[in-house]
């Protein structure tokens, strides 16, 4: 691919493919046995969905800094917004309800009151981080990307707004430094995971930039890919194959965020060069299209299937998941139809206020055409 036909991609469908397997790897990791598939390791899931962000969020905003001559950063948040808190409150909600109405995880009510005060303010990672098993802690890595989002383009847009070298040299060192205190200490498991997200942005700032883009659009041939995809099940699989009985050393050693981050945002490199036809399927992009929704609500389909399936041998544990899978991607087709998609055009709307006439114009002419 030649750096002007970069610059002119919009759409990148073979990373919807690639959230759709990160999305399926928690799902996978959340299923009630790991005999089956715990060598997919489904936290990493996570991680990959740490480096897709920081990608898509930096290149987006590089492109439309070249556009305008600088990121709206008031429109910006106010489109995250509508994307991410929407959906968030609708499934704490559905959690809620499950819970008190229909009583699905009862015992789990004291510890889940308990933690709602973190789930509603900007820091629903402390209950994950402080060892307290409770139903919706997954919100978690909403606290991460929630925080890199308000911080990170006002930091690279506004304050070092068109310092290329000097943003890239940041997202280097911050991507080393958030690993210090976990490699020093043991402590620090909150500030790791910002690691993941930075080498994406680090990704988007080598392709963006004309002159490293030859080096990085290698990863666009056939050969590149399929180095990039072995390095990435490699390092995927040493997290399970190291410790196979054990926590392992996802969150708990600096060993783990960089390898993987690394490895995976040489795919995430890969696919947005050139999209595959195997991962860009239309499955494939279904899924990765309501992937957020069915993060966020997979535990609840899991749940309620594992009161209609015993435990039992591989046929039934197989039940099992097909049933749990199908409810949790209906519970996130519904919420991305009913919630997700028509506030995403609402956030849209609003964030035009923050633009020219024309471009408010072209936004309502848009909106009313989408």
């Amino acid at each position: 691919m030649r750096y002007e036909d970069w610059r002119a991609t919009r759409f990148f469908p073979g990373l919807e493919g690639l959230r759709a397997i990160a999305a399926l790897l928690v799902v996978f990791h959340h299923a009630r046995t790991h005999r089956l598939w715990g060598v997919l390791e489904g936290w990493n899931g996570v991680t990959l969905f740490f480096v897709l962000s920081g990608f898509l969020i930096t290149t987006l905003a590089l492109r439309e800094e070249d556009e305008r001559g600088a990121l709206r950063w008031r429109a910006f948040f106010v489109r995250r917004g509508f994307r991410i808190l929407p959906v968030y409150l609708a499934s704490l909600a559905l959690y809620a309800a499950a819970m008190f109405v229909l009583g699905i995880g009862a015992t789990h009510r004291a510890s889940f009151v308990h933690a709602v005060p973190w789930f509603l303010s900007p820091l629903p990672e402390v209950p994950f981080f402080t060892h307290v098993h409770v139903v919706f802690s997954l919100a978690w890595s909403l606290g991460i990307e929630e925080k890199f989002y308000l911080l990170w383009p006002l930091l690279a847009f506004v304050v070092l707004r068109r310092r290329g070298g000097a943003r890239l040299a940041l997202a280097v060192v911050l991507a080393l430094v958030c690993q210090l205190p976990l490699a020093l200490t043991g402590g620090g498991r909150a500030v790791a995971p910002y690691s993941a997200v930075l080498v994406g942005c680090v990704l988007a700032f080598l392709l963006h930039d004309r002159r490293t883009f030859p080096v990085v659009a290698r990863l666009g041939s056939n050969a590149g890919f399929v180095v990039a995809a072995t390095m990435l099940v490699a390092v995927h699989a040493s997290t399970h194959l190291w410790h196979p009985t054990a926590e392992g050393f996802r969150v708990s050693s600096a060993a783990y965020y960089l390898p993987y981050s690394l490895a995976a945002a040489l795919v995430v490199g890969s696919l947005a060069l050139r999209s595959r036809p195997g991962i860009a399927s239309p499955p494939m992009r279904f899924v990765g299209r309501v992937s957020y929704p069915l993060y966020l609500m997979h535990p609840l389909g899991l749940g309620v299937a594992a009161s209609f399936v015993a435990p039992g041998g591989t046929v039934a544990e197989l039940a099992y998941l097909a049933v749990g899978l199908v409810l949790s991607l209906a519970l996130a087709y519904a919420l991305h139809r009913v919630v997700e998609r028509p506030l995403i055009r609402v956030g849209k709307q609003q964030a035009a206020r923050f633009g020219t006439a024309r471009e408010r114009d072209s936004a309502r002419i848009a909106l009313a055409a989408a």
